[in-house]
């Protein structure tokens, strides 16, 4: 597709799809601010601490206006790329990119490890009783069929073992057409409900990083400032999110439309898969290569430089700690 073609694209995207304006309440000031629209897909608990940093002023107190703006994963590089936001939370399409020779780079992780929990019927007592089974997954190609796979190879369930496509993986569960899902909290909470039952938390298998925040490196190099103030914002998200869990669970329960018991489950399920500092270890890094290369066909032998640069998380992290 043309450059040009793209960027109408995302420019007609913009005006016509549902957005999500988040700026913070909290910054009331009358000084001008900087506007900063972030691509998302999906609301997601993945990139929860950038959203409670904007809700409780973190970014507007440094002088930016943030939008957070929801399109389909497929259009963020090349929104990004065109100009069209300044930063996208979904770290795969631009990673690939970047693979790729676009200029680019992921540089921060709020989540370092999966979301999601693998759900059964109520019938299923232990992973290996998945043996021959069904498992439903979103589609085929994605991440979640990247996990169900990691399981069957990993729990040796047999070439019997087959993985399904389900636009609702409950309701799969539900019908007969699957005998487990994996699937993201809150959908998690909600399985357990419906009386299935949760096998499995992935990210104590798998630590792949999932939403974080990603850059041009014109952005990087030309307007560093800002790009250290996005920074330090999302850090101060990801401390509050580790360390004010009732008000946090009360921000899920409005922004995800749960209820308080539902919001406090989520938010135990997923608070120990979020970063300190938005800089994940060398061995996440490396496994979110692999995973690109599953799903992306990506080299696996990729350089972690080519598409990631989190230096500039790192000198945030530390400049926020010698103030305190």
């Amino acid at each position: 597709m043309k450059p040009l073609l793209i960027l109408f694209l995302v420019t007609i995207h913009l005006f016509f799809t549902a957005q999500v304006n988040t700026s913070s309440a909290l910054a009331a000031d009358s000084a001008p601010k900087t506007k900063i629209r972030i691509a998302a897909g999906g609301l997601s608990l993945s990139y929860f601490p950038i959203y409670a940093a904007v809700q409780k002023g973190f970014y507007g107190r440094r002088g930016l206006d943030v939008e957070i703006i929801q399109m389909s994963a497929t259009l963020t590089a090349a929104a990004l790329l065109n100009r069209a936001v300044d930063y996208t939370i979904i770290p795969s399409t631009i990673a690939t990119a970047a693979a790729r020779g676009a200029p680019a780079k992921v540089i921060f992780f709020s989540s370092v490890k999966l979301q999601h929990a693998l759900v059964a019927r109520a019938d299923i007592n232990s992973i290996t009783d998945l043996a021959g089974k069904r498992i439903a997954s979103p589609g085929f190609g994605n991440l979640i069929a990247y996990e169900i796979q990691f399981l069957i190879e990993r729990y040796k369930l047999g070439p019997k073992t087959t993985i399904i496509s389900s636009p609702d993986r409950l309701i799969a569960i539900q019908k007969g057409l699957a005998e487990a899902a994996v699937v993201a909290s809150p959908t998690d909470i909600k399985g357990e409900e419906m009386g299935l039952k949760r096998l499995l938390q992935m990210g104590t298998v798998l630590q792949i990083p999932q939403a974080g925040l990603a850059a041009t490196e014109e952005k990087m190099q030309t307007n560093r400032s800002e790009v250290m103030d996005v920074l330090k914002a999302a850090i101060e998200g990801l401390e509050y999110t580790a360390t004010q869990r009732e008000d946090a669970t009360a921000l899920i329960a409005k922004w995800l439309a749960l209820t308080s018991t539902q919001a406090s489950k989520a938010y135990d399920a997923v608070k120990d898969t979020y970063s300190r500092d938005g800089v994940p270890t060398p061995e996440q890094s490396k496994a979110y290569i692999a995973m690109l290369a599953a799903t992306a066909g990506l080299n696996a032998d990729l350089p972690a430089s080519t598409i990631f640069d989190f230096s500039l998380s790192a000198t945030a992290a530390k400049d926020l700690a010698a103030r305190k």
